[in-house]
């Protein structure tokens, strides 16, 4: 018996996880290692699974944006070393520290509190990267000045142990690439400000996904490789440029629940958008808005059936969408392709994005809990999570 009873899935091709993270493992200078960037439940693809299948094909560490996430990999069994690239409240790193979780910090008053906490509870050391804000305008030191108290401030404490320096690039996916070179000028000058200070540097990092394919030259100890180890490209200009040739890893699928022929018009769904016509078969899919596919393919997007592609009709549900089969061939229990590959034709997670207004990494992050995760490999089945049902 199937651990799981709606007829809606996702399928993660772990071939697929591992043969990416084989490709920039290629593309990269030998001495560059790879951290696989897994928060978000890995993108949606699942975090744990995706975690160990990218540790076990040659990444030597895993990224998240939450301490929250980190646990959940401590909880799997993960041993490896895991940093938490967002912001930590100070009253959760004595978990970092049970956990041997590493956190990010920029913030000198963080770090004297964070040290405090962690004497007080009489705790181990927790490992801090530094993060400098570039040009990103999000977290991080934006002077040199910054950069020096905060370091000296490590430096100073008993708990909390200087392990790391990194930036974020902000438009690395980009055709222009005055900013991003505008950034790695700036963070080669933090370097140097260190350097010149008397610092010893620690593992430093600043690429991403779409840096690492365009400047493999700027990975120093490590790259954070996010939305490549998935299988997709930051941007249609990183896709356009081939420098790496990437699998997708995600596929989402589901069964016919119902199949009606009109024999007179009928209308479809709420407020009525739609209006089959004599002779069309309308068949209804068991996934909806609260799955995460979005109600912006309503009357715009398609499905895979048979390996053709069937229009949706009508608003998406709440739970459920319909479709119009060609040919009135469609069956209860038919197998439909969502996201993914169905013979010669494919519904990309670029092209579903492109439909809805937005960019391929939001599309699997918003599939949910509700969803089934199969995980293949060497194309069988090899394990299923489900949060609804474990």
């Amino acid at each position: 018996m199937k651990p799981f009873c709606r007829d809606t899935w996702v399928e993660v091709d772990l071939d697929a996880i591992r043969a990416n993270v084989e490709t920039f493992r290629g593309h990269l200078p030998a001495q560059t290692g790879i951290m696989a960037v897994v928060k978000a439940d890995g993108y949606g693809h699942g975090s744990v699974h995706v975690g160990k299948e990218a540790l076990d094909a040659g990444a030597d560490s895993l990224g998240v944006a939450l301490l929250d996430e980190a646990i959940v990999l401590r909880e799997a069994g993960i041993e490896a070393p895991i940093l938490v690239l967002g912001y930590t409240p100070v009253d959760s790193v004595a978990i970092a520290s049970k956990l041997k979780v590493e956190l990010t910090a920029y913030s000198e008053a963080w770090i004297l509190e964070a040290e405090q906490a962690l004497q007080r509870d009489e705790l181990g050391p927790v490992g801090i990267h530094v993060k400098t804000d570039t040009g990103m305008g999000r977290l991080g030191v934006r002077s040199e000045e910054e950069l020096l108290r905060v370091v000296s401030a490590l430096e100073n404490s008993s708990k909390l142990v200087w392990s790391g320096l990194f930036t974020h690039f902000a438009c690395a996916d980009e055709p222009d690439q005055t900013h991003v070179r505008r950034q790695y000028e700036t963070f080669q000058s933090f370097i140097q400000a260190l350097r010149a200070a008397g610092k010893k540097l620690p593992k430093v990092h600043c690429c991403n996904t779409a840096a690492a394919i365009a400047h493999p030259e700027w990975g120093y100890d490590t790259i954070r490789l996010g939305i490549g180890l998935y299988g997709l490209y930051p941007s249609p200009y990183m896709k356009e440029r081939a420098d790496v040739p990437l699998v997708p890893a995600l596929s989402l699928k589901t069964k016919i629940a119902h199949v009606k022929v009109a024999d007179e018009p009928f209308t479809v769904s709420y407020g009525a958008t739609y209006t089959a016509q004599p002779h069309e078969q309308i068949a209804t899919l068991p996934i909806g808005y609260a799955d995460g596919y979005s109600r912006l393919l309503s009357n715009r997007g398609a499905v895979l059936f048979n390996g053709e592609r069937a229009p949706i009709v009508g608003r998406v549900c709440m739970d459920q969408i319909m479709v119009k089969i060609p040919n009135e061939s469609a069956q209860v229990g038919d197998e439909i392709v969502l996201y993914g590959r169905q013979g010669d034709e494919e519904i990309s997670l670029d092209e579903i994005a492109a439909l809805t207004g937005t960019i391929n990494y939001e599309v699997p992050c918003l599939l949910n809990f509700r969803i089934p995760k199969v995980y293949y490999r060497a194309g069988k089945e090899c394990t299923v999570h489900h949060l609804l049902t474990k």
